[in-house]
């Protein structure tokens, strides 16, 4: 017995697609899909919707051609009419059912979802669904995957290596990177990490500071102005002890300069601040006044990979107001898909410098390197 199609809508191919999934299994065949507008009330507006038919089994033939848009061939012993089909024309339907149906079934095998971007080679539309299941934002997966085609030989697409190699390579260039913090001995150098609650600047301080001092030699200072959180300034204060650091305090914008001098002549200083909300105008217009007193070197704006994309971009946009201009994404080991990051990283100019993998200090930290990003994206590489 087949089971009969269905019909599915959600604002983004993902969404139905997510659907499909849900309601009918991993292994569920895509028939055909399109964009719909849903009308509002009285016909004012309406919104762009996908709308994807799909089945759980493979469909019969008269259903096959349904969904081609075709008519249905007459029953088995039926004569032709006048408007009927001949011997010949039922032949040629016949031969037309047998390709549409190994068409069907080809689809199915390269991931259900190549008749949905018919502008890509059928060789790369896995590298395609490959990124939408990867939560890579669908119109910078199309992108991605276009440059994947447009770099590769029409050989070259008939070997999977080859395609595996040009989709990472494709991810990689979307990635901009920073250098990593450059310190020179003799010469202060301030760094600030910004960012909102929640997302381990004052851990990722720690990594940064114990590794310039033990791996790179350099004289360290920390300052912190978290002092909103006896917890968070307790936490730098037992890192800054461990790691035998000095460290000061700025309880408001006037207290920055001393707070710096206090350090003495230390070859890179590493400001926490206090989590913010990007939501907080209050907040963040205060952290400016921070920054323009500190007057660092750098600012990298700490984020969770794990966040939206949404949740990412508007971080983004808020701290921009306190000239944040890298990026730290954090908690990578806890990401359950890193394909948002990407989307942040795809449309934005800020770069990334660091990527940290857990909670040891100070060890899972690692400069960002635009390879080892992607790879991670597309789960061809592990962390650790």
């Amino acid at each position: 017995m087949t089971m009969a199609a269905k019909t599915y809508r959600a604002g983004t191919m993902r969404e139905a697609l997510a659907r499909v999934r849900k309601d009918l299994g991993g292994d569920a065949i895509i028939l055909a899909s399109r964009s719909v507008r849903r009308r509002r009330l009285f016909g004012l507006g309406g919104r762009e919707l996908i709308e994807v038919r799909a089945s759980a089994t493979m469909p019969q033939a008269a259903a096959l051609v349904e969904a081609a848009g075709a008519p249905p061939p007459p029953a088995s012993g039926a004569a032709a009419g006048p408007g009927g089909l001949s011997a010949d024309a039922q032949g040629r339907l016949g031969d037309e059912l047998s390709r549409l149906h190994e068409r069907v079934d080809a689809l199915s095998r390269m991931g259900r979802v190549d008749h949905l971007v018919p502008d890509l080679p059928a060789p790369v539309v896995a590298s395609y669904a490959r990124l939408v299941e990867a939560e890579v934002p669908e119109p910078l997966a199309r992108r991605i995957a276009a440059a994947v085609a447009d770099s590769l030989e029409p050989h070259q697409l008939h070997d999977p290596a080859e395609v595996d190699e040009a989709l990472l390579e494709a991810v990689a260039r979307s990635i901009p990177v920073a250098p990593p913090i450059r310190a020179v001995m003799g010469t202060r150098r301030v760094v600030a990490l910004v960012g909102p609650t929640g997302v381990g600047k004052t851990t990722t301080v720690a990594k940064l500071a114990a590794n310039f001092k033990l791996v790179h030699g350099l004289s360290v200072g920390l300052v912190t102005l978290d002092t909103y959180r006896i917890a968070a300034v307790e936490q730098l204060r037992t890192y800054a002890e461990i790691i035998d650091l000095p460290l000061a305090v700025a309880n408001d914008p006037g207290e920055m300069a001393r707070a710096l001098d206090e350090l003495g002549a230390v070859d890179i200083a590493f400001i926490d601040t206090a989590g913010r909300s990007p939501r907080d105008e209050v907040k963040i217009r205060e952290l400016g006044e921070f920054m323009d007193r500190a007057r660092p070197d750098e600012v990298h704006l700490v984020l969770s990979a794990g966040a939206g994309e949404k949740t990412l971009r508007a971080a983004a946009e808020r701290f921009a107001r306190v000239r944040a201009d890298r990026l730290i994404l954090t908690k990578l080991d806890e990401a359950e898909g890193l394909g948002d990051a990407l989307g942040l990283l795809g449309q934005s100019s800020l770069p990334v410098s660091y990527l940290t993998t857990g909670q040891a200090v100070p060890d899972d930290i690692e400069p960002a390197d635009r390879r080892r990003l992607a790879g991670l994206i597309l789960g061809m590489e592990a962390i650790g």
